[in-house]
């Protein structure tokens, strides 16, 4: 894993939070422009890809330090 988990569950947070925001976009009046619509849902995706790819081995912190000593 190339991040920390918590940055992973911030980041999975900052999705959750982006896609109640483009329902509020869509559907709540007044309604937002298709272009804004498109950009968030366009970034909701390249964040979603972002989590997809980081497919590493989960390393402790602790652990990878001393690696650095070995």
């Amino acid at each position: 894993m190339l991040h920390k988990i918590s940055q992973f569950c911030d980041k999975i947070d900052s999705i959750k939070s982006d896609a109640d925001k483009l329902r509020k976009m869509k559907y709540e009046t007044p309604k937002a422009t298709d272009i804004e619509i498109n950009n968030l849902i366009e970034q909701i995706q390249a964040d979603c890809y972002l989590i997809s790819q980081d497919k590493s081995r989960y390393v402790r912190f602790e652990e990878e330090t001393m690696d650095l000593f070995k």
